[in-house]
């Protein structure tokens, strides 16, 4: 759910880069983008990535992972370090498609592997915990998941 929400605001963000005129703008949206994906991040890193550590780190799947985290960290670093607005956007654009690489392969690889390997049991503790992360976990947790 959480993927598809910043999907939506990274198409956004990239609608109005034509309207931005320095780079200083841009670098104002990629604040916001990196401040709306440290909390996703750090509930990934704390939930799943530690119920995985055990299974996932023999194969390397885990340390992939954890790469992104710092692929794409250091796409939204360069975004900050450019005077010229073109070079931001494109810069932005490619911390938005590493972001997006990242949560396709969660969604390819991960969230099946975590349901083949956890029981449903420890999946609703983590579904839960998940809930009380969330700014809003009222709101979320009348939503339809699927």
């Amino acid at each position: 759910m959480e993927h598809a929400i910043f999907g939506a605001v990274f198409d956004q963000f990239e609608r109005v880069f034509p309207k931005q005129r320095t780079a200083q703008e841009v670098q104002w949206m990629a604040t916001v983008a990196e401040g709306l994906l440290r909390g996703h991040a750090d509930t990934e890193t704390n939930l799943a990535y530690s119920a995985l550590d055990h299974v996932l780190a023999e194969d390397g799947r885990l340390s992939r992972l954890h790469q992104d985290h710092h692929e794409i960290d250091e796409h939204f670093k360069r975004v900050h370090q450019t005077g010229e607005v073109r070079q931001a956007q494109h810069l932005l654009r490619q911390a938005f498609a590493a972001t997006r690489e990242h949560f396709r392969r969660e969604e390819d690889i991960i969230f099946p592997f975590l349901e083949r390997v956890l029981r449903p049991e420890t999946l609703e503790t983590l579904g839960r915990a998940w809930l009380g992360s969330c700014p809003a976990p009222a709101a979320l947790a009348n939503c339809a998941v699927g």
